[in-house]
């Protein structure tokens, strides 16, 4: 048999069969529940299922619903894919996974018609999901986020030195430009900002907890001048560090 791409609904009853070929399901509206091989799980629109080939498996569709099946010869699964199917599996589809299964769904036309078409769409269905599930690089969920404990605990280690935005970004491996929305997404400030304000924060704390100098205090969390520190600080805190420490 060819690989086969179909949506349907799944009967409101608890069916159970097993087949050969091994199969990807994954709920586009409403959800159903699922046991293979004894391990149960639900399946809706952002969780999924793949069956062994051979495995036995019960399923139960919850009231009106529409799925995504696709079904898949051992033969025709990339060898390199194939590990997916070692053990009955229930994954998690992200926002760039959901994208693709709507496409499916829309072309669904296509896939009756066109053998090639519907094998090279299942290989890279199942390529998305082998990355997801295997990669040990960023998913795409990830490279939309900013990891800011990362973030921060890089900024106190180097608050001595300069930290221009082009040097952020490669600290969280980010393009300068991706960098900027993102991080603008996570602090509503600027980078700038942010830095400066965790600067004047580390130089408070020397002011109250040690007897540095002014100087070095500032040399300290990286401004450029005793002066420059002085006139950041009455800005952040509406007074002069020296009048901190004399107060303390």
């Amino acid at each position: 048999m060819n690989s086969r791409i179909r949506t349907l609904p799944l009967a409101n009853s608890c069916l159970h069969h097993d087949h050969a070929y091994h199969q990807f399901v994954i709920a586009m509206t409403g959800r159903a529940e699922f046991e293979i091989a004894g391990k149960g799980g639900q399946i809706d629109a952002s969780h999924g299922c793949l069956v062994p080939g051979g495995e036995v498996h019960f399923y139960e569709g919850i009231g009106e619903n529409n799925h995504v099946v696709v079904d898949l010869p051992a033969e025709h699964v990339d060898p390199k894919l194939v590990r997916l199917f070692d053990d009955p599996r229930y994954f998690e589809a992200d926002s760039n996974l959901r994208l693709l299964l709507s496409y499916i769904q829309r072309e669904a036309p296509i896939w009756q018609i066109y053998p090639e078409a519907t094998e090279g769409m299942a290989q890279s269905l199942l390529a998305a999901l082998h990355h997801r599930t295997f990669s040990t690089g960023p998913t795409p969920n990830q490279l939309s986020k900013l990891d800011l404990a990362a973030l921060d605990t890089f900024i106190q280690k180097h608050l001595h030195e300069p930290l221009p935005v082009s040097r952020l970004a490669g600290a969280v491996h980010r393009s300068v430009g991706h960098f900027h929305v993102l991080f603008r997404d996570a602090t509503g400030v600027t980078p700038y900002r942010y830095v400066c304000a965790m600067r004047l924060s580390r130089a408070r704390e020397l002011l109250l907890e040690s007897s540095l100098p002014l100087t070095e205090v500032a040399s300290q969390v990286g401004f450029s001048s005793q002066s420059a520190l002085t006139h950041a600080f009455r800005r952040q805190y509406g007074e002069p560090p020296g009048r901190l420490r004399r107060l303390h």
